[in-house]
């Protein structure tokens, strides 16, 4: 046998080695990277769609505004409105029926909106206030369950009137009277407008076990458009349609599922490439 025909077996089985490897390390590295979330729950879905709401097991009303001194005390569970309120406290599109409109705010995967009071959407600083005036911000709380420490992939499918941002982790930061947030990981960035759902698409760091998630709620201050002096806040409440859920078949987030596709691919790819530089059917 001379050398270049011996250099080439030699090569290409040393290949043949460096990929099996990979073929067993691949996968293991990228199922133990992006760790597992399980039990984060959407909102009201204790509830069906089309009957009377109640308290959400699962959502706890966390934080006010220090700057509130009104009759409601953080530490409760929220509320899932049931849509029998009058129309100017609960706004039509939120809760099923005739006055839904045709808009995806309700009943997406079973998920209802949440808010404050029982039946009762009205802002916290009832009234007409002279302008400028802030925002305010409503902090929530829940919790997920992580199989691993490390950074987690979050999809989550959300409308809020007007804003909503998530968190994991953290303690709330009071620094403005009117607008409490978390000093934790957020997701992303603040999701915008009411109309529609929309994702918040982000990752952060977790730990193993239990974990804390808060959704900071922003109510807008509304200038009245007949006198700029004046303004006034609307109703508050959020919806979650969608969270990080767990493929039945695999036991594993979608996000981790599609992560490990892109590697396989990636593997097959780099395999291909090694045969033809090793004197593959393309080298010869």
């Amino acid at each position: 046998m001379n050398k270049s025909i011996f250099g080439g077996l030699v090569a290409r089985r040393l290949c043949l080695a460096i990929l099996a490897g990979l073929a067993l390390v691949g996968p293991t590295a990228t199922a133990t990277a992006t760790p597992i979330i399980t039990g984060l729950q959407k909102t009201g879905t204790q509830y069906p769609i089309g009957g009377p709401g109640g308290q959400d097991s699962y959502w706890e009303v966390y934080a006010f505004p220090t700057a509130y001194t009104g009759p409601l005390t953080a530490g409760y569970q929220a509320w899932v409105f049931s849509g029998g309120a009058p129309v100017n406290n609960v706004p039509p599109p939120w809760y099923p029926g005739r006055f839904n409109g045709g808009e995806d705010n309700v009943g997406a995967n079973g998920a209802r909106w949440i808010g404050l009071q029982q039946d009762n959407a009205v802002a916290i600083f009832p009234g007409t206030f002279p302008t400028p005036r802030s925002d305010y911000n409503v902090i929530y709380r829940t919790t997920f369950q992580s199989d691993s420490a490390g950074v987690a992939d979050f999809s989550l499918l959300t409308a809020a009137d007007n804003a909503i941002s998530f968190f994991v982790g953290g303690t709330v930061n009071n620094a403005d009277p009117y607008m409490p947030t978390m000093t934790g990981q957020q997701i992303g960035s603040e999701r915008q407008g009411l109309g529609s759902l929309g994702w918040v698409n982000g990752s952060a760091t977790v730990v193993a076990g239990t974990n804390d998630f808060y959704a900071v709620v922003r109510d807008r201050f509304l200038i009245d458009l007949l006198d700029p002096n004046v303004g006034t806040y609307g109703q508050t409440g959020f919806l979650i349609a969608a969270v990080p859920e767990i493929d039945p078949v695999t036991g594993a987030n979608a996000l981790s599922l599609f992560a490990g596709l892109l590697a396989m691919i990636e593997q097959r790819r780099r395999r291909a490439t090694m045969a033809t530089y090793s004197g593959g059917p393309s080298g010869r």
